[in-house]
């Protein structure tokens, strides 16, 4: 059910603008630090190679 809300919740990103790449989804046990860094590690690094996220920043001109 999980991935299910997850799907359509990245539809929606999509739909207002916000890439789905901006977001994942994956399991991470409690006990799993080491994994739960290396996932966080990550999709900060995806992120900030996108750069800003093009339809959420106002047009100044």
């Amino acid at each position: 059910m999980a991935r299910r809300k997850f799907a359509t919740l990245k539809s929606f990103l999509n739909y207002i603008g916000v890439e789905g790449d901006r977001t994942i989804f994956t399991w991470v046990s409690a006990s799993e630090g080491d994994r739960w860094a290396q996932v966080i590690k990550g999709v900060t690094e995806k992120v900030k190679a996108m750069g800003p996220a093009g339809k959420l920043i106002k047009n100044l001109n």
